[in-house]
């Protein structure tokens, strides 16, 4: 696999199909980019990783991913989540996965993002804010101390 063939792939599947249309093909295929992504990281995949999160948990792979962004820049990481947490046409699917991989990477800068997603119709994506903004908190706490 090359790089240009892992982020075509992400480019053509964002997001995801919703679990219930998942096939084996595909989500072997998500995963065989996810661990070329993590021996091979690169900022590009970033924002596609986030935006790439189907209905469901991929089978179980959508936690995964998040070792993808520990191989990443902190701020790049921190950065393309704030962009997709604003980005208000998201789809719930995205919404949650990138509120919950938020609190992982807790900064100030993705407050306003997670203050989204605590508005959510979707019990998950605002339970995933408060624990989110919790950590942000926390950490606030903590520097001060």
């Amino acid at each position: 696999m090359t790089k240009d063939d892992a982020l075509n792939f992400l480019s053509r599947h964002q997001p995801m199909p919703s679990d219930k249309d998942l096939t084996q093909d595909i989500i072997d295929k998500y995963d065989d980019v996810r661990k070329f992504f993590i021996k091979n990281p690169d900022r590009k995949a970033i924002e596609l990783f986030l935006r790439s999160f189907g209905e469901g948990d991929g089978w179980g792979v959508y936690q995964l991913v998040e070792d993808f962004f520990y191989q990443c820049y902190d701020i790049d990481v921190k950065k393309e989540i704030k962009k997709v947490l604003e980005d208000i046409t998201i789809p719930d699917s995205i919404r949650y996965w990138v509120t919950q991989i938020a609190a992982a990477f807790s900064d100030e800068i993705l407050r306003n993002g997670l203050q989204i997603s605590l508005q959510s119709k979707n019990i998950d994506i605002r339970d995933a804010a408060r624990m989110a903004i919790n950590q942000l908190d926390e950490y606030k706490k903590e520097k001060l101390n």
